[in-house]
């Protein structure tokens, strides 16, 4: 026997030297049960307990699924909720600071260069418990000697009901005297972390930290690469980072089987740097958080989603007929390039003609005319088009943004109503955005929010369109005005609101299952709304940070924060003359990946004419078209993922380990994704590869497009063919949809 003495309470753990070893193994990795003698003031005591090793200290607690407490001596304290600790203090490393800054938000067409000067820190190390209310309820009061009473922060954790978590609880954090927060919440060096909204180039998060502002993802988005410094150069913040996302949210979950899911509007960070902290930093005086436990990460992801989104059960019927085709250039060209895609045996669900309101040339490209109504010049007759391809069978789709170009009647009425952001002036604030000025629709103001959503019913839905892409809503700088937000909040707010006018057009017209809109940009609150996303700009290239691999790392991260539906521009959409042009490879290793995603859709980019497209040739079209048609014989599967997104909060893309928890090899694979419960997708990620090698959690697998229907025993790392066309996919072999799979393959494996 061993006798384990903590080095600040005074309390005895005997345990023999067997269970010794298994402690030593966990130190700084979490949890472990054991059976102990305690031995306290006299008194002998033997209890089943649970213990963490947390630095160097050993805080043990009567394990109850509940709220529950160290004791608190000499100023240390942990709580843990479930069993899992949550937050952790001691006069080393305090659970909370507070301060002072000056920051510099400096808006440049959606770009963003934030400068903070952090001038005051102020370490709060002593924290007074209240456990009267335990074990639903814990409050503490925490303060720095030196500036008491000046400055008090008060915590308080209330477990609340919920029918979605097994144990959930709301952190209130309020502090008086200044208005900067660091709250920090117990990790270790083994804890990973997922979410934080929409990120492109990492899936784990821990290790590094992630502002919450939303922005443009920039060009590039790795500062050590040539592509992002040229474009820094250029025009500094243009070329982001790994962090700079349209969609960031506060809500992340740990692999300790819990979500923290932050309420915060300002600005704030997610810093995930430390080895023993999770620590969220706020340009504000409160910070409420929820918190939810699950009995594993896919509960736990289920109960997020089916928490904050709204998704319908049912996707308008007419995206299974095919790819949505994304064309431009007017009427005739419009049926020019369909007419070249039937006659070349492309299932199209829809034409997607974004300059339908018109266009406009600046240096970045070919731009659409922001004054949402219809261009008969550019467009004549498309309302009988959009009336004849209907009866073939074939959509016709849109594109809108809150934001009006100034040389547009309706900038001009939206501006004589008032509904528009205004400087501090009080004047219409009107915008760079890239070689034109435009205003941006308050949303704040329930006139303007319905104004908007009367638009879009009258222009768009009542005009014909099955569809939209709702673009935009990350320039909104802090100079600008509404008529009841305040600017550092309503920043992120915009892009929220911007989806619920979306929402509003829907339902007030009664199309929530027939029309269909797409978005970019969001923050919490917005999963409410949103009916797809899409992943943006992505660059038209292989890089990981932010050309085909990112869509990928955008997809399975947004999935796990709260919405389960996205997909991405097949092709990319960012090009550079000379720099980043689409090659006819790239097209179509995106568009076989796109087969196994919610929605195919194309985009030319921004320089069509320098990126090959699916209309370039004869033989990229009759390789779409049989990438089309798996896509369209894959209707009843898509179909049931849709369904379980909305019922079951199981997103559609997820990463492997929501689904092989047991598998610690799949908790950093990103790149591999199951669609669905029964598919397994590990798309091609770089140029002339004829072979991949796939990683098959523990399950039995079949290859797609295997003639001889071999069973292959996870786990393992399998090399297989993966001939352009084909990209690498395997399904479980007892999966009800096999003989679906199997048809598909015998009539596609050419």
């Amino acid at each position: 026997m061993v006798k384990y003495q903590t080095r600040t309470l005074p309390i005895f753990i005997v345990v023999d030297k067997e269970i010794l070893r298994k402690i030593e193994g966990y130190y700084l990795s979490g949890l472990f049960d054991i059976r102990v003698e305690a031995q306290t003031s006299g008194k002998r005591m033997d209890s089943s307990l649970k213990c963490v090793f947390l630095i160097s200290l050993v805080y043990c607690v009567v394990k109850v699924n509940s709220l529950t407490l160290t004791q608190s001596f000499e100023n240390q304290f942990v709580l843990f909720i479930d069993d899992q600790p949550l937050i952790e203090h001691n006069g080393v490393e305090p659970a909370i600071a507070v301060g002072s800054s000056n920051t510099n938000f400096t808006e440049d067409q959606g770009n963003f260069i934030i400068n903070e000067d952090i001038f005051e820190k102020i370490e709060l190390s002593t924290c007074d418990t209240d456990q009267s209310g335990m074990p639903t309820l814990f409050k503490a009061r925490c303060y720095n000697a030196e500036y008491f009473p000046e400055i008090v922060v008060d915590v308080v954790v209330e477990e609340k009901d919920s029918t979605l978590f097994r144990k959930f609880a709301v952190i209130n954090v309020t502090l008086s005297g200044r208005d900067r927060l660091w709250f920090r919440l117990a990790s270790n060096s083994t804890e990973k972390i997922y979410g934080a909204g929409e990120q492109f180039t990492y899936l784990n998060l821990k290790g590094r930290e992630f502002p919450m502002w939303i922005r443009e993802q920039g060009v590039g988005r790795n500062l050590s690469s040539p592509l992002t410094q040229i474009v820094e150069s250029g025009s500094p913040g243009a070329g982001g980072d790994y962090h700079t996302t349209y969609y960031p949210a506060p809500i992340f979950l740990s692999t300790w089987n819990y979500v923290i899911s932050g309420k915060q509007k300002r600005y704030s960070i997610l810093n995930f740097t430390s080895p023993t902290r999770k620590e969220i930093y706020v340009h504000d005086n409160e910070l409420i958080l929820n918190v939810g436990t699950a009995a594993n990460l896919m509960e736990l992801v289920n109960g997020i989603n089916l928490e904050v989104s709204r998704i319908s059960p049912i996707l308008p019927q007419w995206i299974y007929n095919g790819a949505i085709i994304a064309v431009q250039g007017g009427t005739q060209n419009m049926l020019d390039k369909l007419q070249q895609c039937l006659d070349n045996g492309v299932k199209v669900s829809a034409i997607w003609i974004q300059d339908w309101a018109g266009k406009i040339v600046t240096s970045f490209g070919y731009r659409v005319f922001w004054n949402w109504r219809w261009n008969e010049e550019l467009y004549p007759g498309l309302d009988s088009v959009i009336s004849n391809l209907a009866e073939q069978g074939i959509q016709v789709a849109a594109y809108i943004n809150p934001h009006l170009n100034v040389e547009g009647d309706l900038f001009l009425e939206a501006d004589t109503l008032g509904y528009l952001l205004k400087n501090d002036q009080g004047e219409t604030y009107r915008q760079d955005f890239g070689g034109f000025l435009a205003g941006t629709i308050d949303f704040s103001n329930p006139l303007a929010k319905q104004w908007y959503a009367d638009l879009i019913q009258k222009n768009i839905i009542e005009f014909g369109f099955k569809g939209f892409m709702a673009d935009f809503g990350e320039y909104t700088p802090i100079e600008a005005v509404s008529e009841s937000s305040d600017p550092y909040e309503f920043h992120n707010l915009l892009p929220v609101l911007w989806a619920s006018t979306v929402r509003l057009a829907l339902e007030q017209s009664g199309t929530l299952n027939s029309v269909l809109p797409w978005a970019r940009s969001g923050f919490t609150g917005a999963q409410y709304f949103h009916s797809m996303m899409w992943a943006g700009d992505q660059n038209v290239d292989w890089s990981k940070s932010d050309g085909l691999p990112s869509s990928i790392v955008a997809a399975l991260s947004l999935g796990l924060s709260g919405f389960g539906l996205s997909h991405s521009d097949i092709g990319g959409y960012t090009t550079l003359n000379g720099i980043l042009t689409r090659s006819e490879e790239l097209l179509l290793r995106w568009a076989e990946y796109s087969v196994f995603t919610p929605l195919m859709r194309t985009h030319e980019g921004n320089k069509p004419e320098l990126n090959h497209q699916v209309y370039s040739t004869n033989e990229t079209l009759k390789s779409f078209a049989r990438l089309s048609a798996i896509y369209t014989s894959l209707t009843p599967y898509h179909q049931e993922v849709v369904s379980q997104v909305s019922t079951l909060g199981t997103p559609a893309m997820s990463p492997l380990f929501l689904h092989f928890p047991e598998d610690l090899e799949t908790f950093e694979i990103q790149y591999e994704f199951m669609y669905g419960f029964d598919l397994l997708v590990a798309p091609v990620l770089e140029p002339s590869k004829s072979n991949q090698e796939v990683y098959l959690p523990s399950s039995r697998w079949i290859h797609f497009w295997d003639d001889d229907q071999q069973v292959v025993e996870g786990p393992t790392s399998i090399t297989i063919n993966a001939t352009l066309g084909k990209t690498p996919v395997f399904f479980r072999a007892d999966s009800k949809w096999a003989p679906l799979f199997s048809d598909i393959r015998n009539r596609f494996n050419y």
